[in-house]
């Protein structure tokens, strides 16, 4: 059983991944954090050394390693799903389940965030709405190939698992 939430950055992949591994009792695994311990750089520093393809590139390459991996919960980041053709491979490695969330509310998530963002990190509220409503056009094609979707605000575990235990068989 592999499960990949997938979504918009801020909307709580990696907050639910963690959650929802630890009620299944299976491994958890942030793709940003693979790659980031594979490299043994940050994701900004690895945006400005290699800039975003090489980012990309790293990120498929994260993603194929762990697709023998069993029972495991993987939050991917909010591009992934975007490139190198990752979403037809989780498709087929796993269950997808795509996190939705407003423009509103994800800009809130971000601006309130510790975590850096390289590809937002220089704009203003107004500029990173923009941003966001921009941006999401261009990847909902590919998050809508997800196989299920669950829309963030105020989600509960419950929420999860009636969409998961059936998938996991409990």
């Amino acid at each position: 059983m592999k499960i990949f939430l997938i979504g918009y950055m801020g909307c709580g992949k990696s907050r639910w991944g963690k959650i929802i591994a630890a009620h299944y009792g299976v491994r958890f695994v942030d793709l940003d954090t693979l790659i980031e311990e594979r490299e043994n750089l940050t994701i900004p520093k690895i945006f400005e050394k290699f800039g975003e393809s090489g980012f990309r590139q790293r990120e498929h390459d994260a993603l194929k390693s762990i697709s023998n991996t069993e029972n495991i919960i993987v939050a991917t980041g909010g591009g992934a799903p975007c490139f190198n053709n990752n979403m037809e491979e989780m498709n087929r490695l796993g269950v997808t389940l795509f996190i939705e969330c407003s423009p509103s509310l994800l800009r809130e998530r971000i601006t309130n965030s510790d975590t850096e963002r390289p590809l937002v990190k220089n704009f203003s509220q107004d500029e990173l709405l923009d941003y966001i409503k921009r941006h999401l056009k261009i990847r909902m094609p590919f998050y809508e190939k997800s196989q299920y979707k669950m829309v963030s605000g105020n989600l509960e575990l419950g929420d999860f698992t009636t969409i998961l235990d059936p998938i996991i068989n409990l």
